[in-house]
């Protein structure tokens, strides 16, 4: 029998467990760990039964080659039926001469002809180098230098784009049907009439150590570099989560809608290897459209959908569809989504789940997580910040701050940048928590609410985020600077934006107004993405420096930027309207603000 000492000791017991679980999520956690090791073993099995063909096309061979795999404006493949594809575009590759650990360029749109161009290169056991079809000129031919391909995959839309004299292959299948003018030199190959011979021989031997996709991006300054993505990362990437197999009634099976680029790591592995890896079917569009999204949702039967943060705003700002909620869409998950969408994004959208990257927006338990964490970072150097006794870094407070960290437990398999060791270095950071210890930066700043949210809060360094993508701020002045008359500039990101303030050598009414009607044409040549433009633009006639004599950036974005309050009779402002920069006035500000003017 319970005395009554005993029920008050209970009663103070489950009071405290209550409140402690409330405070650090514990009974989070404690699922989570559950959870996380049933999606280790997971993972073993799938490796341990892969052996030596641990590849993306390897991942084939465990599902039903008769279950659909991918959607694509209405028409639908199977799995047998891609593997089959895949396997007559790599014997026309093998003959051309394409081998194992070759780099060959992908310069593709999203397709099929890229999903089986991108199996063929993996059947091959070569590596493919997905290139950003929004590249042009210089900096498109960097990324083919960095990738130190000597072959290049393009589709017909964009085959007439490149220039460069390489061995080029455009593939079709049924996807594209208008008749381009091709270069002597690209290879047309239509797996439709012709190339109906399979590779006879088994798949390439490949470890989880082994290369298999370069992705490219710009980093926090300098040129875009190359990711080099190990086999491991994909099979990391497809291995299904607890979270999805505890309920299979609810989740499966997996549909899953991406409008995003397949060169973009969100779309390729919370995309396509995931769906590989849940047997399930990628529904996928060739870019990005608000007005057909939540149709094509509808039409595909998609029980899942892709974003990024800008996505989740623009489908926001699309009028309302008979399509917004008719649709068996039941989870987002994405990176990027601000918490003061979420809401309206769940609510108007009919869609239940939210999944950001690394456990964000439902909640990180701090109690029990041992491989990620927020540390607190100096905002005067965007370095973490160390303890000056212990030399250790610090865990960022409650709604504090600070940089997204993830544990290094095996430097094997670390994705480095590819020929970039000492970028690969900066990336690492040792004796973090402890004497010995080595961690990922991600790049991210997050904020741990009081309230257990996690949300994203920012780009560290010098660089922030447009379209999904990341900007080099430092690149983007440096080609700023190079443009006539320009004596300074800098460039940082204000609310989903790029701004950029430039000083000019003569700042005359003349000049200015050269400079304004010439800065697009100019950072249009010399390749920068359109991604990349300063939607913002400052005339100043200086820009501060700290101590340090480096740029203050800081105040340079406290300024704001509204016309009407800017208090800076000195400074014009200018906005870019479409591939024009034009006078920012208090009305176009208001547009603006008010999302009627896109920028």
């Amino acid at each position: 029998m319970l005395t009554a000492r005993s029920a008050g000791w209970l009663s103070a017991m489950t009071a405290a467990s209550a409140y402690v679980n409330a405070k650090f999520s514990v009974g989070i956690d404690l699922v989570q760990l559950r959870r996380d090791r049933e999606w280790r073993s997971r993972l073993e099995r799938r490796l341990l039964k892969a052996g030596d063909n641990c590849t993306l096309f390897g991942m084939f061979d465990t599902v039903d080659p008769g279950s659909e795999a991918l959607w694509f404006e209405g028409r639908t493949w199977t799995y047998g039926r891609l593997k089959t594809e895949a396997n007559r575009f790599a014997h026309v590759l093998a003959s051309n001469g394409v081998t194992t650990g070759d780099f060959v360029a992908l310069f593709t749109t999203n397709s099929p002809e890229m999903i089986i161009a991108l199996l063929a290169v993996s059947r091959l056991g070569a590596v493919a180098a997905l290139l950003n079809t929004n590249l042009r000129d210089e900096t498109f031919a960097h990324c083919m230098d960095v990738s130190r391909a000597e072959y290049l995959i393009s589709t017909p839309d964009l085959a007439p784009l490149i220039t460069r004299d390489i061995r080029h292959f455009t593939l079709n299948v049924s996807s594209f049907t208008e008749a381009r003018a091709l270069a002597p030199n690209i290879k047309f190959i239509d797996l439709n009439d012709t190339f109906h011979v399979e590779i006879d021989h088994d798949p390439t031997p490949r470890s989880p150590a082994d290369l298999a996709v370069l992705i490219f991006t710009s980093g926090t300054t300098g040129k875009p570099k190359a990711c080099a993505v190990k086999n491991m990362q994909l099979f990391v990437a497809s291995n299904p989560i607890s979270q999805d197999t505890d309920d299979p009634g609810k989740y499966y099976p997996l549909r899953i809608y991406s409008s995003l680029p397949l060169f973009h790591g969100t779309a390729l592995f919370a995309g396509f290897s995931y769906t590989v890896g849940s047997s399930g079917t990628l529904c996928l569009r060739r870019k990005f459209s608000a007005s057909s999204f939540w149709k094509d949702v509808a039409e595909s039967n998609a029980t899942r959908m892709l974003y990024i943060g800008e996505l989740c705003r623009y489908l926001l700002a699309s009028p309302l569809s008979p399509y917004d909620k008719a649709h068996r869409c039941i989870v987002a998950n994405g990176n990027g989504l601000r918490r003061e969408i979420w809401e309206e994004f769940k609510s108007r959208f009919g869609v239940a789940e939210i999944r950001e990257f690394y456990r964000s927006t439902e909640g990180l338990g701090r109690a029990l997580e041992r491989d990620t964490f927020i540390i607190r970072v100096d905002t005067d150097t965007s370095q973490p910040w160390r303890d000056l006794k212990t030399g250790l870094c610090v865990l960022a407070k409650l709604d504090e701050a600070g940089e997204v960290i993830g544990r290094v437990r095996d430097r094997g398999l670390l994705t480095e940048y590819l020929g970039n060791k000492a970028a690969t270095e900066e990336k690492l950071i040792h004796d973090v928590l402890k004497k010995g210890d080595c961690f990922q930066r991600m790049g991210y700043l997050a904020v741990q609410e009081s309230s257990g949210w996690v949300r994203f809060h920012d780009r560290v360094g010098d660089s922030f985020r447009w379209k999904g993508e990341n900007v080099s701020a430092g690149e983007v002045r440096d080609l700023i600077c190079e443009i006539r008359n320009v004596r300074d500039a800098i460039v940082f990101g204000v609310v989903l934006k790029g701004a950029a303030v430039v000083t000019l050598r003569r700042r005359t009414a003349g000049e200015e107004a050269t400079f304004v009607q010439e800065v697009y044409r100019e950072l249009h040549q010399k390749g920068l993405p359109s991604y990349a433009f300063p939607r913002l633009l400052r005339i100043s006639s200086s820009i501060g420096t700290g101590v340090t004599f480096k740029h203050g950036k800081r105040e340079e974005s406290k300024k704001g930027w509204n016309p009407a309050a800017i208090g800076h009779a000195d400074d014009a402002l200018y906005w870019l309207n479409g591939t024009v920069y034009k006078k920012l006035g208090v009305e176009s500000w208001m547009d603006i603000e008010a999302g009627r003017a896109r920028l």
